[in-house]
């Protein structure tokens, strides 16, 4: 099926697209409803099922760092969401 969800509830990371990743730029966040994401809109992914999103080996990147310590990252309307994986269900 290739879809993420995230559940209402859960305590995350934003940072809008094009924006540095570093402190002061992510936003703290809890989600209000479920979110849906496609595969297209994986970014980070700790698992390696995308061909095009930072992955744990790409040990260089701000990205793999992310993916490396378990976290998924979703773009969607400008924004990148960042969720531990304990939080993401692939279906």
């Amino acid at each position: 099926m290739g879809m993420f969800i995230v559940k209402e509830g859960v305590r995350a990371k934003a940072i809008k697209e094009g924006d540095e990743w570093y402190g002061r730029n992510f936003v703290d966040l809890t989600t209000r409803q479920v979110n849906v994401f496609e595969k297209c809109e994986l970014v980070v992914d700790p698992t390696g099922v995308s061909k095009v999103a930072s992955v744990p080996q790409h040990r260089k990147t701000v990205g793999g760092d992310w993916a490396k310590k378990g976290w998924y990252g979703f773009c969607k309307d400008g924004w990148i969401l960042l969720v531990p994986g304990t939080h993401v269900q692939y279906g």
